[in-house]
């Protein structure tokens, strides 16, 4: 019996670090079925963090941060005329997904490592992350690369599951924590919204 349990616990812990990967790190036909999953879970996610803010404007260029299949960079390329969104995600598999839903011709995906941005200074007016920022292995390093990529005055969204937060970030459990190193990374004017499931983090470069 003994065994039996012990078995069962390590197929549970197998499975829950093999489904962890998958969400940091899309692959295969799991790969595809989670990110369609996500798109249902997050999509109002999205959509409330948005109505957060007015920094979509006309013309402005968006960078979306582990867009997975694309559900978000789709949303944020209908909000205003003549923008463009570039989506990036470390995933092959997501990015070869969100190729094949594009029908927007506002938009490009690109894979990429929010550690490693290949664009110029200053190349953005907002920078947006859902539900991503707390699997980067390196936050500090990738603040300091959108600190680069982003115009002075530009802003950054960050929004995700307070739950997620806590369980993989537990040193920003209080958002003073987070806005503490942010004013070290030099972003300033930081807001923070908050639902009994959701967070939403927003600063200024």
């Amino acid at each position: 019996m003994l065994i039996w349990i012990g078995s069962l616990l390590l197929l549970g812990t197998l499975l829950f670090y093999y489904l962890l990967q998958q969400s940091k790190k899309p692959s295969g036909r799991v790969g595809i079925f989670m990110m369609r999953l996500w798109n249902k879970v997050y999509m109002p996610l999205v959509k409330w963090s948005l109505t957060m803010t007015s920094s979509i404007k006309k013309g402005n260029k968006i960078l979306d941060i582990g867009v997975g299949n694309g559900a978000s960079s789709r949303y944020l390329s209908t909000l205003a005329s003549e923008i463009q969104v570039t989506g990036i995600d470390i995933s092959k598999q997501a990015i070869t997904s969100a190729q094949k839903l594009q029908s927007e011709a506002n938009i490009d995906y690109q894979i990429m490592d929010v550690q490693d941005l290949a664009f110029d200074n200053q190349s953005f007016d907002l920078i947006t992350a859902f539900q991503t920022h707390f699997h980067w292995p390196n936050l500090t390093k990738s603040l300091q690369e959108i600190h680069r990529v982003l115009k002075k005055d530009g802003r950054v969204i960050f929004a995700s599951e307070t739950a997620k937060i806590q369980y993989f970030l537990p040193r920003h459990k209080q958002p003073t924590q987070f806005e503490k190193e942010l004013k070290a990374l030099n972003f300033h004017h930081f807001t923070v919204h908050q639902t009994a499931q959701w967070t939403c983090y927003i600063f200024t470069k």
